[in-house]
């Protein structure tokens, strides 16, 4: 089931369209949105969380239109890319304060910022000013915010920015915690590592336009196109020559290069799973053992860079 649906949704501001056309159905779990600079994430969440009408389309969070439908900012935490604080506030009264804002009394939301923000590991630094927080403790503050009234729906922007590696490792953790939890999670994010970690739910987006979206390997078979390259090192340096010759006999195998200096061949085919599933079997007939097999061309960030560069499936 969907909990965020997009229908044909265009947003304009005066001349400039800032997402053209784009239908999106986002369900439980964590979905990554991907794009450079002014591809149109901001405007995407901006248009789910009801800050910005559509000038075409429909949006429905949750089964409602979220610009018409203020009680919907119960169900959502939204953890934005730039810092909003009251710099002279403490950490527990900043995060209290946005929850009496969601009609918690004060005791319990002094109750619940302090447990957040002692989830998140600022429970030595949660009553001192927040002008004097780290980028690091800043994020946690922000993620604090976010979640303390646990919404069953979260929007991360770049929630990992500016985080030192143990505070990201904390909030990926937290993040799949969430996810397994039922939450719907959208994040947007440059680290596409962090995303790949997170997730195999993508949205790649530029220019406004929704290049491609869903599972990132159902989205790479779908580029025929552009063949997967996938890197054989036998351990026998003996068997390069021969092995590259038989795999060039496959119909699966459009190209096949010998790198006899780096001891391994790079293999190109359109038909991956074909390679996977009869390949062991060349590989036994023929004696031959290998040490690794890499396929780089799987990655997020190699299917992101070949959306963005205008690479197209058939």
């Amino acid at each position: 089931m969907s909990t965020i649906i997009f229908e044909e949704v265009t947003k304009n501001y005066g001349r400039v369209q800032g997402i053209s056309n784009v239908s999106l159905n986002i369900g439980p779990g964590v979905t990554g949105i991907l794009g450079p600079n002014g591809a149109g994430k901001s405007t995407t969440m901006k248009v789910l969380l009801g800050l910005a009408r559509p000038s075409i389309g429909s949006v429905y969070v949750d089964g409602v239109n979220p610009f018409d439908n203020f009680d919907l900012r119960n169900k959502i935490g939204f953890v934005p890319e730039y810092d909003c604080f009251y710099e002279h506030m403490s950490a527990v009264d900043y995060v209290s304060y946005f929850l009496m804002i969601h009609d918690f009394s004060k005791e319990e939301a002094v109750e619940k910022a302090e447990n957040s923000l002692i989830e998140l590991g600022l429970q030595d630094s949660m009553y001192r000013k927040i002008r004097t927080y780290s980028r690091g403790m800043r994020q946690k503050t922000k993620v604090a915010r976010a979640t303390a009234f646990n919404p069953q729906i979260l929007v991360l922007d770049e929630p990992f920015q500016g985080a030192d590696p143990t505070t990201r490792h904390l909030l990926m953790e937290k993040i799949n915690s969430w996810s397994e939890e039922g939450k719907t999670i959208l994040i947007s994010s440059h680290i596409l590592h962090d995303v790949e970690y997170l997730t195999d739910n993508i949205i790649l987006i530029n220019n406004g336009r929704v290049l491609a979206s869903g599972n990132r390997h159902e989205i790479r078979k779908l580029m025929s196109n552009i063949p997967i390259q996938i890197k054989i090192s036998p351990i026998d340096k003996n068997q390069l020559r021969p092995l590259v010759k038989r795999m060039l006999d496959e119909r699966w195998i459009t190209a096949g290069r010998l790198l006899e200096s780096e001891g391994e061949i790079i293999l190109e085919t359109n038909e991956s799973e074909k390679f996977y599933t009869e390949f062991p079997q060349i590989l036994e007939d023929e004696k031959i053992i290998v040490e690794k097999i890499v396929s780089d061309d799987d990655t997020l960030d190699s299917l992101y860079s070949k959306l963005v560069e205008g690479k197209q499936w058939k």
